[in-house]
């Protein structure tokens, strides 16, 4: 009996420290596309997927995007600041594959310096980058060569 009571305990232990570490990492994902870019970009057929994790206890935030039938050799992607529909500022540069299009993968990971403190749009901090995509205020953007201001975009929400 002792050790059933031991076993229950270690248990329910072992589930309220899982719960804890969980609620430490939020989920944000994007549909990228052209209509989403500011001023959209309607002759693309690009679009794609990005699922982007902050690790609150960590201070890391990490990044899979997926494109798809980009046209063009990709020339940049980021996180910028900005709501739906408005063009926004570069806050997280991504290390993208150097002239890849058609079909390929953005990963990476940032730090809290790795932030690009952005002053008119109050995002000079880790922590404001936090309160930015938690806010909804946040997304990403992929650039190519045919469209370097942007080929697809899409806003980051927090998944629940």
């Amino acid at each position: 009996m002792r050790r059933v009571l031991s076993l229950v305990i270690a248990g329910a232990f072992t589930l309220l420290f899982s719960a804890q570490a969980q609620a430490q990492t939020l989920t944000f994902t994007a549909t990228l596309s052209g209509s989403n870019e500011a001023p959209p970009v309607a002759a693309t057929g690009a679009g794609g997927f990005a699922t982007v994790t902050l690790n609150l206890t960590a201070q890391t935030l990490s990044w899979v995007v997926d494109v798809f039938n980009l046209p063009s050799g990709v020339t940049a992607g980021h996180i910028h600041a900005g709501g739906v529909g408005v063009a926004g500022p570069v806050v997280v540069n991504f290390t993208v594959p150097t002239n890849a299009s058609n079909d390929f993968r953005i990963t990476g990971s940032a730090r809290p310096a790795d932030v690009v403190a952005r002053q008119p749009q109050g995002v000079n901090t880790w922590e404001d980058l936090v309160q930015a995509m938690m806010t909804g205020h946040t997304y990403v953007n992929v650039h190519s060569q045919v469209n370097p201001g942007g080929e697809v975009r899409g806003q980051l929400v927090q998944q629940r």
